[in-house]
C-alpha cells in the first residue's frame, strides 16, 4: 500500500445539482470526523438532471440511509412515491408492450432456473408469475415485508422521483451540518502537478483541497480540465413537465415509443412528471407531443469520459458520464459512483492506485449499463427516423451478443462481473422484447410434469388473488403519509 505523501484530510465537492446533494450527504454521514467536507454549491447547469430520469433502482431504500435520509423523511419531504418498474409501451417496430419490474430470484427448482420450466411447458409469457408486474397492472401497492405474504416478499420497489425535489430531502440531512457550505459561482479552475491547485470563485476567493470531486453535471467543470476525451457522439434532447393531478397514479412509470423518441409519464405524490426524450432533428415533433412549453430542458451527447479519477479529481455522476434515461440506469450508476468512491477514499494525496481502481470499475459499470439500454434496440426499429437510426447504429458490443445469442439458443443468462443489471433485469427484458429460448435445459426434464403444472397454475393463481386484496398506490400513500406525519418526531 502506497500511503507517501500528506494524508488526505480535506474533500471539496463542488456542483449545486442532483449528484452534488448525494454525494455530499453520503461522505459526510459516513467520513468520521477527521475529514474536513466543503460543498461547493455552484449552480451548473441544473436542468441537465432530467437526464437521471424519474425512477431509481430498488438499492435506493439502503443508499438513502447511509446518507441520513429515512423513506419517512424522503416521502414527507419530497415528491417522491413508490414504483415496482417501468411500464414500456408500444416499443420498436413491433410496439412491444410489457412491465421491466424489479423482482428478487426467481424460484430454481433442482438447480434449473424458473423461465427453463416456462419453455418446457410451452408457457410464453413471464408477467403472470412476478407479483411486482401484476401489482403494477393493476395500480396497486404495499411494502413487501419479510412476515408478509411470502409471494408479496418476492418483489422488490424503487422510487419514482423529481430529481429537483428529490435532492432536497439530502440537503435537509443532519449529518450536512458537519460541512462548510459554500455558495458562489465557480469562475475557473487552478492546475498544479497533482492535477487541481485550487478553486476560483467569482469573488476572488480561493478554495484549496486534497481530494475535489466533480459533481457540476454534464459542463464536468473540473474533470474536464484534466481529461478532455470523450466517447460518445448521440446527442439526445430531453425535455419536462409537472402537472398537477387529484390523484396518486400508479406505482410504475410508463414509456411510450415515438417517432422523435419516446415519452415517460411518472405518477409522483403531488402530479404527474412527463419527460419527453428525442433526437435534436426531430424537436418540432416531439415538442408537439410533448404538449405544453417545457418547464426545463436540457441537450446531452450519450457517452463516457476516457477516466473518471484523474490526478486528485474524480467526476461522479454526468460528469463522467451520460447515459439515456430509458432504464433506471442513471440513477443505479450514480449510486454506484458514490459508494464507491466512498470504498475508494485515498489515504494521502498519493492517490493513483484509489484512481486506477475507480476507474476500472466505473468503465465497467458504465459499460454493463449501456448494454442492457442497448439491448432495447435490438429490435425492428418504431420508425426510419433519428433518434431511432441513432440508437441502432451504436455498435453492439461483443458482450451483449453473447447473452443475446446464448439465451436465444438455450435460455442461458451469460453474466459478467461487476453487473449493475441481474439475471432477473435480464430475463425480464428478454421476454418483454419477445425473445424465447429455442430449447430448455434438459436438465428439466426430470422434474414431474403434473406437479410442476400445478406448482404454475398455483404460483399465478395467488399472485391474481393477492393483488385483488392490495390497496391502490394512492390510498396506500395516503394512509401512510398520514401515520408517518402523525408520528414524526
Amino acid at each position: 500500500m502506497n500511503t507517501a505523501g500528506p494524508p488526505v484530510e480535506r474533500i471539496a465537492v463542488c456542483g449545486g445539482g442532483l449528484a452534488g446533494h448525494l454525494t455530499t450527504a453520503t461522505l459526510a454521514s459516513q467520513l468520521p470526523p477527521s475529514f474536513q467536507i466543503a460543498w461547493i454549491d455552484a449552480p451548473s447547469s441544473p436542468d441537465s438532471d432530467v437526464f437521471y430520469g424519474s425512477l431509481t433502482a430498488p438499492s435506493a431504500y439502503t443508499f438513502n440511509l447511509e446518507a441520513g435520509v429515512s423513506e419517512p423523511e424522503l416521502l414527507l419531504s419530497t415528491n417522491t412515491a413508490f414504483s415496482w418498474g417501468t411500464k414500456f409501451v408500444h416499443w420498436g417496430g413491433e410496439h412491444k408492450s410489457w412491465i421491466q419490474c424489479f423482482h428478487l430470484p426467481f424460484p430454481i427448482v433442482g438447480g434449473v432456473l424458473f423461465h427453463h420450466y416456462l419453455k418446457r411447458f410451452g408457457v410464453d409469457e413471464l408477467e403472470p408469475y412476478l407479483v411486482s408486474a401484476a401489482a403494477a397492472n393493476r395500480g396497486v401497492f404495499a411494502h413487501p415485508l419479510q412476515d408478509g405474504p411470502p409471494i408479496l416478499s418476492r418483489a422488490e420497489y424503487a422510487y419514482q422521483f423529481d430529481p429537483f425535489s428529490y435532492r432536497e430531502a439530502f440537503a435537509a440531512s443532519p449529518h450536512m451540518r458537519r460541512v462548510q457550505r459554500i455558495e458562489g459561482h465557480l469562475e475557473g479552475v487552478e492546475r498544479d502537478e497533482r492535477g487541481i491547485a485550487a478553486l476560483r470563485l467569482s469573488d476572488g476567493r480561493l478554495h484549496t483541497a486534497d481530494l475535489y470531486v466533480d459533481c457540476t453535471g454534464t459542463q464536468a467543470r473540473l474533470l474536464s480540465h484534466l481529461c478532455d476525451t470523450f466517447a460518445g457522439n448521440r446527442r439526445l434532447c430531453a425535455a419536462s413537465n409537472h402537472r398537477a393531478t387529484d390523484r396518486l397514479g400508479a406505482p410504475h412509470r410508463t414509456l411510450t415509443g415515438a417517432e422523435f423518441g419516446w415519452q415517460a409519464e411518472t405518477p409522483l405524490q403531488r402530479g404527474t412528471a412527463r419527460l419527453t426524450v428525442f433526437a435534436p432533428e426531430s424537436q418540432t415533433d416531439a415538442l408537439r407531443a410533448h404538449g405544453e412549453a417545457p418547464q426545463r430542458s436540457a441537450e446531452a451527447t450519450i457517452g463516457s469520459r476516457a477516466a473518471a479519477w484523474v490526478g486528485n479529481c474524480v467526476g461522479i455522476g454526468h460528469s463522467a458520464w451520460v447515459i439515456e434515461p430509458v432504464t433506471h440506469a442513471p440513477m443505479l450508476l450514480l449510486h454506484r459512483d458514490i459508494e464507491r468512491l466512498l470504498s475508494l477514499i485515498p489515504f494521502s494525496t498519493q492517490m493513483d492506485f484509489e484512481g486506477r481502481e475507480f476507474n476500472r470499475q466505473s468503465s465497467e459499470d458504465y459499460v454493463h449499463a449501456a448494454i442492457f439500454n442497448r439491448a432495447l434496440f435490438e429490435t425492428p426499429p418504431f420508425a426510419d427516423t433519428p433518434y431511432w437510426r441513432a440508437a441502432r447504429e451504436e455498435a453492439v458490443h461483443e458482450k451483449l451478443t453473447q447473452k443475446l445469442v446464448q439465451f436465444d439458443h438455450r435460455g442461458v443468462l451469460v453474466t459478467f462481473d461487476l453487473e449493475p443489471f441481474n439475471q432477473e433485469d435480464w430475463t425480464i427484458l428478454h421476454y418483454g422484447m419477445g425473445r424465447r429460448p429455442s430449447r430448455h435445459d434438459r436438465v428439466a426434464d426430470r422434474a414431474p410434469e403434473a406437479e410442476l403444472r400445478n406448482s404454475l397454475a398455483n404460483m399465478k393463481r395467488n399472485i391474481e388473488n393477492l393483488v385483488k386484496q392490495m390497496p391502490s398506490h394512492h390510498d396506500y400513500m395516503a394512509r401512510l403519509l398520514g401515520y408517518l406525519a402523525q408520528n414524526r418526531s
